[in-house]
């Protein structure tokens, strides 16, 4: 009986031991926790063409996104200035794929890539919206600062173009200029744009009244809209209308007298300068746009035009 006892006694002993030693590991020896934020940051030598700008959206999209698909190219129209500035800066020039889709405002571009996931295409930097996402260029994202210095790789200016006579003969639209590149139709462009001029000085209004026509690019459109509008509210008398039309036709039409000004997104061709004077209105970049899906953050120029002239390229071809 006494033996029975013992080994009853021996055997509550360990159960004891048992759960203590259980209970001190949990209480006293925890698991290590990685660093949350050295988990969360890049490693050095990862792949800057895949690495995600927002971590949380990006990771639920990753996993799904196929790579292996086609590419969905959409380009500008010929004409288009903002075409003409992105095929310059990236070599594509005449090369342009066959199979890129055309389109023929910064509107329906954008609508393109938001409603297709493996699309790719460009816009003015001044027209993204939170429906597409821009990439890095070489390493470089769009911004004011990257546009204003240079170091974003599809800078560019925008220009108003309008003929000497026309100037020298109307008040009206040497007014409108001066408003233009003045402190407050300046500061106008600052919200969503790089301004052109560094100290610009204030605005004087004339009181004037009359009609301007200006047409051309349908990237300057928006920030033009800004300032008719602006200069119309000072001058109550003045109507300005503005025409989205393309650079090309803008110039065009500028220069036949047409229109008062030409709205132009890329740089003036030697035929255009024999016949058109030009300031310089803002500056601004081509964004290279991605559906947000999308988890790749950027491309190199080489990427990029590979893209554009091949056409029909897989996402796995560009990244892998």
């Amino acid at each position: 009986m006494k033996k029975v006892v013992s080994i009853i006694l021996v055997c509550a002993f360990a159960i004891i031991m048992i759960a203590a030693c259980g209970n001190g590991e949990t209480e006293t020896a925890p698991a290590v926790q990685a660093d949350p934020v050295a988990e969360s940051t890049p490693a050095p030598d990862a792949n800057p063409t895949t690495e995600p700008a927002q971590e949380e959206p990006v990771e639920e999209v990753q996993d799904d996104f196929d790579f292996d698909r086609f590419i969905a190219v959409f380009t500008r129209e010929d004409g288009s200035g903002t075409r003409d500035a992105f095929v310059d800066a990236t070599g594509v020039d005449d090369d342009m794929s066959v199979e890129a889709a055309v389109l023929t405002s910064t509107g329906s571009i954008r609508t393109a890539v938001a409603e297709n996931e493996l699309a790719i295409s460009y816009v003015s930097v001044g027209s993204l919206n939170d429906e597409v996402r821009a990439v890095a260029i070489d390493g470089v994202y769009p911004s004011d600062d990257t546009v204003r210095d240079g170091s974003f790789p599809l800078s560019r200016r925008f220009l108003l173009a309008f003929t000497e006579e026309n100037l020298a003969g109307n008040e009206l639209l040497q007014d409108f200029l001066d408003f233009v590149l003045s402190a407050e139709g300046q500061e106008l462009l600052a919200g969503s744009w790089t301004p052109a001029v560094a100290n610009p000085a204030p605005f004087e209004s004339s009181d004037l009244s009359g009609n301007l026509t200006i047409s051309g690019s349908t990237s300057v459109a928006p920030a033009m809209d800004l300032l008719a509008e602006a200069y119309m509210d000072l001058n109550p008398n003045v109507q300005i209308d503005v025409m989205s039309t393309g650079t090309g036709t803008g110039l065009e039409q500028a220069a036949t007298g047409v229109a008062d000004i030409g709205m132009a997104s890329r740089e003036l061709r030697e035929g255009e300068l024999e016949n058109l004077e030009y300031i310089p209105m803002l500056l601004d970049g081509v964004a290279v746009i991605v559906n947000i899906a999308n988890p790749i953050q950027g491309l190199t120029m080489t990427q990029v035009r590979e893209i554009f002239v091949e056409g029909t390229l897989r996402w796995s071809d560009v990244v892998s």
